[in-house]
């Protein structure tokens, strides 16, 4: 095979094909991922694609990536000082965010390769190549996607350097587990649309005699300019009559949409969240955004070791970047929580200006070092004085703690 600048240069890229997609086409592209001599990926990245287009199952998995890309990071260099030089220039690149979508975006796809190249606007360009190409198992790029064998890119001088491998190449995906959820309800949905068409505008019979063609042709004709009802036209010795059909308003297809919903939101967040307003409630919410927070954790620890693992070495060794550099997503920080602590300790203790003008934006007067602390001296000797009252002698029963709280409170009825 020809030797090529880029890889994705070698690729012939064709449209997918515009197929039904049903449990046959799931179960299909299932049985081709998995296949332990050619795991052929074509088949579950079309139908992955095609389930993108439902909104609820991209703005679950928008709402996912989202938390992670919002969060900012840091930079450390080889002795774990901080560099706000690297720091900044790799937050304001977009190839370098591009990268980390890619690698935040992995585990909903299930595998990802990315290819490296020079570029004079930027530290480089990213390049992600079309997984449809992909046989990851084997490490194979094909070229075209009809072909049996390709491009070996795990041999390639550049892997490791350039060109990225993220995921498990057995790794079919998480929006490959949601695609029965998601085919049942995109289906439900087209179900509930053709029932409302039929029983929401029910349809017209005309009784007449047939055998009069010319009144026959008036008829049809009147009929077809009448709306787009369905209609029929009977003999007057005949008779026309419907199946009894479902005698609700949709609610079996309306219950189904929600399970199917549910278990989309389940396997991409964690939990069920913003849905049930019938019975929800705010702790359920709460619960809910605890269990996504575990969910964006890992996607934060995984994006973190691909980083210092794969990516930062790589750039070092092509001399884009420094040797020996780290990156860590910032911490966290309950800002209402923090400032509770804060007020409760002014009294007895002082806090720093500074801290508060960078935490929470207070304009504290120039030339103010420390806020708060006037009773700080008296909570400590009381602490002390209580010490050492209540240490019991030999032979003697200690103090219980009500006596140690009510010494603490002593101090201006607080306690500290």
């Amino acid at each position: 095979m020809k030797k090529v600048e880029s890889l994705l240069e070698a690729l012939t890229i064709r449209p997918a094909a515009t197929l039904s997609r049903d449990m046959r086409a799931w179960r299909t592209a299932r049985d081709r991922a998995l296949n332990p001599q050619r795991s052929e990926r074509r088949y579950l990245i079309e139908l992955v694609q095609d389930l993108m287009f439902d909104p609820y199952l991209s703005a679950k998995v928008d709402l996912r990536l989202s938390v992670v890309m919002g969060k900012p990071f840091t930079v450390f260099d080889n002795g774990g000082e901080k560099n706000d030089a690297l720091t900044e220039l790799l937050s304001n690149s977009p190839a370098f965010n591009k990268l980390l979508k890619v690698i935040v975006e992995t585990p909903m796809y299930g595998h990802s390769l990315v290819e490296l190249l020079p570029s004079n606007g930027d530290l480089f360009t990213c390049s992600l190549l079309p997984r449809t190409h992909l046989l990851p198992p084997q490490g194979v790029l094909l070229p075209d996607v009809s072909m049996q064998d390709g491009i070996h890119y795990r041999d390639l001088p550049g892997y490791g350097k350039n060109i990225f491998e993220f995921g498990e190449p057995s790794d079919t995906g998480v929006l490959f587990s949601c695609g029965p959820a998601t085919l049942y309800r995109r289906y439900a949905l087209a179900s509930w649309s053709e029932f409302s068409e039929i029983y929401g505008i029910p349809p017209r019979i005309l009784k007449m005699d047939t055998q009069d063609r010319e009144a026959l042709e008036r008829a049809k004709s009147m009929m077809q300019q009448m709306g787009s009802a369905s209609w029929a036209i009977v003999d007057t010795n005949e008779e026309m009559s419907f199946a009894q059909g479902l005698s609700d308003n949709g609610t079996v297809f309306e219950a189904l949409i929600r399970a199917a919903s549910q278990e989309i939101s389940l396997k991409v967040l964690g939990a069920v969240m913003g849905e049930d307003t019938e019975n929800g409630n705010y702790s359920k919410e709460e619960s809910a955004i605890k269990l996504l927070g575990l969910k964006t954790a890992e996607d934060v620890k995984r994006t973190e070791a691909a980083i210092n693992r794969t990516v930062l070495p790589g750039l070092a060794a092509i001399g884009l970047l420094p040797d020996g550099l780290s990156l860590y997503y910032n911490a966290e920080k309950d800002a209402k929580e923090l400032w509770n602590r804060v007020v409760q300790l002014l009294p007895y203790a002082p806090v720093e200006a500074q801290f508060i003008r960078e935490e929470f934006g207070i304009p504290i007067a120039q030339g103010v070092e420390h806020v708060g602390g006037a009773h700080a001296d008296a909570v400590n000797d009381t602490v002390n004085d209580t010490v050492n009252d209540t240490q019991a002698e030999p032979g003697e029963e200690p103090q219980n703690l009500s006596s140690l709280l009510s010494a603490l409170y002593s101090v201006d009825g607080h306690c500290c």
